[in-house]
């Protein structure tokens, strides 16, 4: 409603020429019944344009609010699952910057998600990309403006997961077939899994925190001859519907990095 009064302000100048208008061509209908024939068709089809014109400015308004409002809650429902989904021990404030994909291919065997935000947005390489139903993808490629991220729906990606009522942990991986679903490799047969058990971020690296949602276990294959599971995942997102993600800021991403290069070399 605000928007509305706004462009009445604005545009106050037109509309009070249009009033004189409307005013005039009042006063010339009431001369025949010519005239008054003419100026109602006018008046009818301007009046539809008008109308029309109108609806569409006002869904265009409320559509905007309402991506403005889901936004908002996605990032209030992101920082929530960031503040309390973390090890006991974890005490780090994660923070998160929403960028919009302009880009976001899914059917290739090494997908990428192009997005609109970069330096001057924050982005850095190697963040986690998330939504509030799921991790995304990783930062890979910066520019001031726009970014690049490697899709988890890359056979390059390999990602630390584990299953939500254990410790156990796999190394989460995409086949290149079904943009729907992943692969867990390396949990070992000690686990207890069945349908339905719930995957999450392990925690293992500075890309994404713990105990982020991924999936859920859809299948599994336990082959005698060997000593790990083959786990099929359905993602939570769904990876051929983005519209807004959040590029997550580990806090002492650098400082960690630092030590694990430092402790590689010896």
């Amino acid at each position: 409603m605000q928007q509305l009064v706004n462009a009445i302000i604005r545009f106050r100048n037109g509309l009070v020429y249009l009033l004189l208008i409307s005013l005039s061509i009042f006063l010339l209908q009431q001369s025949s019944a010519y005239h008054r024939s003419l100026v109602a068709n006018v008046s009818v089809f301007f009046g539809a344009q008008f109308s029309d014109l109108v609806n569409s400015f006002t869904s265009y308004t409320n559509l905007r609010e309402t991506n403005k409002r889901l936004l908002q809650e996605n990032q209030v429902l992101l920082d929530q699952i960031l503040s309390e989904e973390k090890f006991p021990s974890d005490t780090l404030t994660y923070s998160s910057i929403p960028l919009q994909v302009v880009r976001n291919s899914f059917m290739k065997s090494y997908n990428y998600i192009t997005l609109k935000g970069g330096k001057n947005s924050g982005v850095k390489n190697e963040m986690g990309l998330v939504t509030a139903q799921g991790i995304v993808g990783v930062v890979q490629f910066v520019q001031t403006r726009y970014a690049q991220g490697i899709s988890i729906l890359n056979k390059d990606l390999k990602i630390n997961a584990k299953l939500k009522n254990s410790n156990h942990f796999g190394s989460l991986t995409w086949t290149g077939d079904d943009p729907t679903k992943m692969k867990l490799f390396d949990v070992p047969k000690t686990a207890t899994i069945k349908i339905g058990d719930t995957i999450q971020t392990g925690g293992m690296s500075t890309i994404f925190p713990p105990n982020l949602p991924i999936g859920s276990i859809s299948n599994f294959v336990n082959d005698p001859s060997i000593s790990f599971y083959d786990i099929e995942i359905s993602l939570f997102q769904d990876m051929t519907n983005l519209g807004t993600v959040f590029a997550i800021d580990h806090p002492l991403a650098e400082e960690v990095q630092s030590v694990q290069q430092s402790t590689d070399e010896k």
